[in-house]
């Protein structure tokens, strides 16, 4: 027997309290859409609206790996992000947050509201979000290549037991006056770990 985990996401409350947490894992499909709104529901409400000139944001994702149900391991740890490398397309660029805000069994204290304008503009994830200082192109992490190595602040630096997780990965979708309008075809991202 292994180890089952899940992707989970953080919206809303305030900072270092997040009122609403989804298994992102558990949706159907599983799926994480980006907008001009702090939630995870997969809808057409609030699309980022390409803009005349320049660009704008959506609102940043926070999202982290839990353990769901435990029994059969012993650890998991070694945790990295992928993609295929296949970004969205021309005038989309979907960044990741170098650095990975704390999330663990025993806190949310990494979490910052998402804010912007509802409808038109997030607000930016290196001005924005504390602790955050720079940004990478997501579609930069592939299997093959270079992997984003997760952290995780749980004791030992390991996930043994159900409800801890990894650092959170905040990502967020900047959406240039090149873009072509409509909803964007899904991509695939992965995370990968080491169990034992």
């Amino acid at each position: 027997m292994v180890a089952t985990v899940a992707v989970f996401i953080d919206t809303a409350g305030t900072n270092g309290n997040p009122s609403t947490i989804t298994n992102v894992t558990a949706l159907s499909p599983v799926q994480l859409r980006f907008k001009t709104a702090d939630n995870a529901t997969i809808d057409n409400a609030d699309p980022i609206p390409i803009p005349a000139s320049g660009n704008v944001n959506s609102f940043w994702k926070s999202i982290y790996l839990e353990c769901t149900v435990a029994g059969g391991f012993t650890q998991i740890d070694n945790v990295k992000f992928y993609t295929a490398g296949v970004a969205f397309g021309t005038g989309i660029v979907t960044n990741v947050g170098d650095e990975m805000p704390t999330h663990n069994s025993g806190s949310n204290s990494g979490y910052v509201l998402a804010t912007g304008t509802v409808g038109a503009d997030g607000a930016e994830i290196v001005a924005s979000y504390t602790g955050i200082t720079a940004k990478t192109n997501a579609f930069s992490f592939t299997a093959g290549g270079t992997q984003k190595t997760v952290s995780i602040s749980e004791a030992g630096n390991i996930i043994n037991a159900v409800g801890e997780s990894t650092n959170y990965l905040v990502f967020q979708m900047n959406v240039a006056s090149s873009a072509g309008p409509g909803n964007q075809s899904n991509l695939t991202w992965t995370y990968q770990y080491d169990e034992i």
